[in-house]
């Protein structure tokens, strides 16, 4: 790794932009004397600023926490202080050409600001490989678009204007299904896990649950692809189901998306409690859904010798196919930090292809 004040080297990092939350790799850390790729994440949500406004938060306070990319002259805020910059409406669809957004644009920028940060806010960072990600049923069509989206010199600007205006050059980049990701890293960190054979890959993301089916780390694009409903569509049900009028309220959707990952027994609205279990019939039928979407697309599963459940929702769905599908209980197997197995495969790609780079000169 190279570095000075300013100007800093990294071989390789990970960036996942989903319809719920974008996550991103700071390289390999050792935590408690275990090593691991180090990830995090903030919303995938974007404010638009006003041109010319001045910037009315502080720096350090949480609507500073971000970063400002300027698209096609409009201001676009990323980062874990967006709810900040937010109005009281705010609809989030999932969009088939979501990677073609300005709001993916600074959802990614926003990711660089963070891995800025990690390093000390150099003033440029030079990343010699990037991976990114797609859902299966997106890749075939952008997958050359992000690429070229990704490598070049981006402006990552911070409010704080000690920090201010920070560049990061992506010399090199990949782009892979996403649920391959999860994969690759599970197959890594868990050495009883056979990846040789017939492995079904079932990512559970915000806006979509993507199935992947692959023999020996090789997808079958046949026996693949995605369902466009998932934790977004089981928020929605329940917004809907207590008030139709909720549906797009971000701080509602998130606060009922929180509830349904995390099996709370109640989520509060507007000041009152109410029991999640009332809404599980409409949660498992979205899922439900979902299943189906899986089963017509991959079709028989007796083949398949492991079936690993990842995604920020992975946990949700795993218990849905433990009580709904009791017969596939003993190959399901998934991540504890199923929320980032994508990005950190990535990651695990991304050092391969820089390590590749540099052996060959």
């Amino acid at each position: 790794m190279k570095r000075d004040a300013h100007l800093i080297t990294v071989p390789a990092r990970a960036i996942d932009v989903g319809y719920a939350n974008t996550k991103f790799t700071c390289g390999h850390k050792v935590a408690r004397g275990v090593p691991l790729i180090h990830a995090d994440l903030f919303p995938s949500i974007t404010a638009t600023l006003r041109a010319g406004a001045a910037f009315r938060h502080a720096p350090g306070t949480l609507g500073a926490d971000g970063c400002i990319s300027e698209i096609d002259g409009v201001p676009h805020f990323a980062g874990r202080g967006v709810e900040m910059h937010l109005k009281g409406l705010q609809p989030r669809h999932v969009m088939k050409d979501y990677c073609t957004s300005p709001s993916y644009l600074a959802l990614m920028r926003g990711a660089m600001h963070y891995m800025l940060s990690d390093e000390g806010n150099p003033k440029e960072m030079t990343i010699q490989h990037l991976t990114v990600g797609l859902p299966l049923n997106t890749f075939e069509e952008y997958e050359n678009h992000l690429r070229e989206l990704v490598i070049g010199r981006h402006a990552v600007t911070s409010p704080d204007i000690e920090v201010g205006a920070r560049h990061v050059t992506v010399l090199n980049a990949s782009v892979m299904v996403q649920p391959l990701g999860a994969l690759y890293y599970y197959g890594l960190t868990h050495k009883d896990f056979e990846m040789s054979g017939w492995n079904l890959v079932v990512d559970v993301g915000g806006g979509t649950i993507d199935f992947l089916a692959a023999y020996d780390k090789v997808p079958n694009y046949e026996r693949s692809g995605a369902h466009p409903e998932s934790m977004l569509a089981c928020a929605y049900e329940v917004a809907k189901a207590i008030n139709p009028e909720l549906k797009n309220q971000y701080g509602v959707i998130q606060a009922i998306d929180l509830a349904i990952r995390d099996n709370r027994e109640t989520v509060r609205i507007g000041g009152e409690d109410y029991e999640m279990a009332r809404y599980k019939g409409a949660i498992n039928e979205v899922l439900r859904r979902g299943y189906e979407a899986m089963l017509n697309t991959v079709g028989a599963l007796n083949d398949f010798d492991n079936i690993l459940v990842c995604g920020g929702g992975g946990a949700v769905f795993f218990e849905f196919l433990r009580e709904h599908a009791p017969g596939l209980r003993r190959r399901l197997k998934m991540d504890g930090g199923s929320t980032f197995s994508n990005v950190r495969g990535f990651q695990v790609v991304a050092d391969y292809a820089a390590n590749e780079a540099y052996a060959n000169g």
